[in-house]
Parts: structure tokens; C-alpha cells; sequence
């Protein structure tokens, strides 16, 4: 007589639903730069979390005037109401002294491969003028992604401040340091899909070395080389009126060069360099020393900040952000004093979709985060754009993905390439509007005979 195994069936399964369990409680992490989501087999019966946020604290929005029927305005939560100033004053001194104003796009995997901000560059440049992708690393995870420039390269250590956020590394603004290796080579290349993204007109290379170093560069298939500023701290090598639509370095093997990455641009008009980076809450912007953000700035001269932070931190559980609160008030009031002349404009985390009761919907602790966000702002007397209501509200994440094309990911968090020119659009005519609106006031004020703004 055969022994019953259906005892082994049971055990099987039982022990297959535990592991699943257990699986529960491991967090969203990445392994070889791919993603691995969090598993929840409880997710269609997981009471919302909404219902624990009713009782919400919210922080009085700061307008000053009332914002047009479908436009999310930013909040000024400054001290004297001028915390976007410096970045419209700078706006309208292109056109009146062919000057040159640099926007920077510090942000996690939602704006990487310049998703989103390649559309408001591109939007921005055509209004203002100017033309170049901005900054662009030594090498990049997402070369191969980004549509804006063609990258390639080969035979570099690099370091980022994610995945390598020591003190002893000397990381630039963007957040990278590579070191050249025997053989190494890196190609930047224009695109044709935009014709301001086509040609090369100026490119600076940014380094830092003890010793005179001879870099090799190839335009045009001439090969030219300079020799580098023997320094303790960051230089700029400026290749101007090159005229080309691609360019190679090679650099010599050594420790003691340290490479962040080169910058194309006009000689005016506005330059947007975009620092995305997977996985950052903004945290992790303590592992760049003050005085390299205040190096890289006085080379750049920036006169907006933009943080696009959050979506690393808030997930479907999140009850509690005051360390957030905490990490990050004290992270933007570094940014103030290390960007002394620049406006600071603080994005709140986009519509982010869970699978709840059999189906997607806006994460419920979203609301926690944007409030979260907000009160950074006002705890460091910046700028603040709303940016999961500007995109819809509520459940947008879920449209975008089945719209068509798709606008987003099935992550239910990403946008595509068509939705983040979407998202760029309306920040950038929110952006014009709120131009407009400061231009409107200063000449009204210069009317009424006030000439203290």
C-alpha cells in the first residue's frame, strides 16, 4: 500500500506562503542597477492608508495673488516674498544684455535621462535662447537611455554618492568622480531630433589635479590637447567657438585626476543641467563637501535650484517623515548658503500608484509627503510647486499609464519621454506666469515711484 503524501503538499505549500510572507518585509532595492520591487500578497486587502491621515496637519499655502483657473502656482514661503527673484531677474537680463542664466535639476530617477527637464530646457532655451545640453557626467548609468546627447565611454572608476558616499572621495555638484584608466576614452555627440541640441558651440571640461596634465581632445577627426591647472580644487577648461557636433577626450591614467563631467552651451540664453540620480532622497547630497557645491558655483553662477525629491522615501506604510523633515530642512539651508546667489525651488513628489483592493490607485501616504515637502520649504524660507496636483491629483498616475501612448510606466511611478515633456510643459508655463506676474509687479512698482525692488 502506497504512503499518503498528500501530508508533503500541505508542507509544501505552507512553507511556499511563508517565504512569501517573509518576502513582504523586504524593502525596494536595486541590484545591479535594476530595480526589485517590494513584494506585498496582502496588497488587495491592505486597509488604505488614507484612513490614517485624515487628521492631516497642513501648512497654510503662501500665494501672492490668486493663481489661474487650472494652474498650480508656486508658494513663496521666503521671508520678503522673493524667493524666485534672482532667477526672473536673471531671466530678463538675457534679453538686455545677452547674459546667460543656469537652472540646475537636482532630482532621483524621475527626472533621470533628463525625463521632464529635457522638455523644459528645450521649451525655455526656444523662449530665452541658448542652446546645448548642459552638464553631462564623465559616464552614466543611463548613457545608453537619455535621448539629449550621445554618450559613450570606456575604462573609468567612477564614484557616486549613492553607492560610494565616502568622505575621502571628492565629489562635484553633480554627485560623480571618475578616475581615468590605461585605454580610456569618452565620446559626447549631438542629437538631430533638436536642432539646438544638434551642434556644439562651447564646451568646458571640469577636473580637479594636483600635477600638469596633458588631455588630448578630438574635434573633427584633429586631434588638440591642453595641459591641465595644477590645483587643490575644481577647474574649468573652456574649448569655445568649436563649432562640431561631436567630441572625444582621452586622458592620461592617474589617481590624482579626478573628472566630473563637461557642459555645452551658447554664450547666452539659458543652460539647464539636469543631476538626476537614482535612489536619492536628497540625503545624500551631505556626502558633496560645502566647499565643492561653492566651487562648482562660482564657475556656474547659478541662478535657480531646483530639488525634485521623495519618491526614495515615501512608500505604501509611511506614517512618519519628521526625521525627513529634520534631514532635509537642514540639507535645503545648505544648499541656500552654498548657492548664495541663486533661487531654491522645492518640487513635492508626483502621483504615485499602489495596487490597493484589486486595483491601482494614488499610494495613500502621497498626501503625508506633500505636506512633508511643504513644510521643508517653509522651514528653509524657499519656493514650492505642488507638483502631484499640477500633474491631476489624485489617481493621474493611473491615466497616464493607460493613456496612449503611455505617459508613464507600469511601475506606476515613472513617466515616459511623452510624459515628461507633458510635465515639463506645465511647469514651464508656470514658470513664464510666474515671470510675467514678477515683471508686472516691478513695473508698477517703478510707476508708483518705488524704486526699493
Amino acid at each position: 500500500m502506497s504512503k499518503n503524501k498528500l501530508i508533503n503538499s500541505f508542507l509544501i505549500s505552507f512553507f511556499v506562503l511563508i517565504g512569501l510572507v517573509l518576502c513582504s518585509f523586504i524593502p525596494t532595492t536595486s541590484i545591479l542597477g535594476l530595480e526589485i520591487k517590494k513584494m506585498d500578497i496582502f496588497s488587495d486587502i491592505r486597509i488604505d492608508s488614507k484612513n490614517k491621515l485624515n487628521n492631516l496637519n497642513t501648512i497654510k499655502k503662501e500665494f501672492l495673488d490668486t493663481c489661474p483657473k487650472g494652474m498650480v502656482c508656486f508658494e513663496d514661503y521666503s521671508s520678503k516674498k522673493n524667493a524666485l527673484d534672482a532667477f526672473f531677474d536673471a531671466l530678463k537680463d538675457i534679453h538686455e544684455n545677452k547674459s546667460k542664466t543656469r537652472i540646475a535639476f537636482f532630482g532621483d530617477s524621475f527626472i533621470e535621462g533628463d525625463i521632464m527637464t529635457g522638455e523644459i530646457r528645450k521649451l525655455l532655451q526656444s523662449r530665452f535662447g541658448g542652446g546645448g545640453v548642459g552638464f553631462v557626467p564623465i559616464t552614466s548609468e543611463i548613457a545608453g537611455f537619455r535621448q539629449t546627447i550621445f554618450h559613450r565611454f570606456k575604462q573609468f572608476n567612477t564614484y557616486n554618492i549613492i553607492s560610494n558616499g565616502k568622505a575621502s572621495i571628492p565629489f562635484a555638484a553633480a554627485g560623480y568622480c571618475s578616475y581615468p584608466l590605461a585605454g580610456n576614452l569618452v565620446t559626447y555627440a549631438g542629437v538631430k531630433t533638436n536642432k539646438r541640441l544638434k551642434r556644439f558651440n562651447n564646451i568646458r571640461l571640469f577636473y580637479e589635479t594636483p600635477s600638469k596634465d596633458n588631455i588630448y581632445y578630438v574635434i573633427g577627426g584633429k586631434t588638440r590637447n591642453f595641459q591641465t591647472n595644477p590645483t587643490n580644487k575644481l577647474e574649468a577648461q573652456s574649448l569655445n567657438d568649436v563649432r562640431t557636433n561631436q567630441i572625444s577626450f582621452v586622458f592620461p591614467p592617474s589617481q590624482n585626476l579626478k573628472l566630473y563631467g563637461i557642459s555645452i552651451e551658447d554664450s547666452s540664453g539659458v543652460v539647464l543641467d539636469n543631476f538626476g540620480m537614482k535612489s536619492n532622497s536628497g540625503v545624500a547630497l551631505a556626502n558633496i563637501a560645502d566647499k565643492r557645491h561653492k566651487q562648482f558655483d562660482s564657475i556656474q553662477n547659478y541662478k535657480l535650484i531646483v530639488l525634485q525629491y521623495g519618491l526614495n522615501v515615501v512608500g505604501p506604510t509611511t506614517t512618519n517623515l519628521d526625521w525627513y523633515v529634520k534631514s532635509m530642512t537642514r540639507m535645503v539651508k545648505r544648499i541656500k548658503r552654498n548657492y548664495p546667489n541663486s533661487s531654491i525651488l522645492m518640487l513635492s513628489v508626483s502621483d504615485r500608484g499602489t495596487r490597493q483592493n484589486g486595483k491601482y490607485q494614488t499610494m495613500g501616504t502621497i498626501p503625508l509627503m506633500i505636506e512633508t515637502q511643504r513644510k521643508i520649504a517653509k522651514n528653509a524660507g524657499v519656493a514650492f510647486w505642488d507638483m502631484f496636483n499640477a500633474m491631476g491629483g489624485e489617481n493621474t498616475i493611473v491615466k497616464y499609464v493607460m493613456n496612449k501612448p503611455a505617459l508613464a510606466n507600469k511601475d506606476f511611478t515613472h513617466l515616459t519621454f511623452q510624459g515628461g515633456e507633458k510635465i515639463g510643459e506645465i511647469f514651464t508655463k508656470t514658470v513664464l506666469y510666474e515671470y510675467k506676474k514678477h515683471n508686472d509687479k516691478k513695473a508698477h512698482l517703478r510707476a508708483m515711484g518705488d524704486t526699493s525692488h
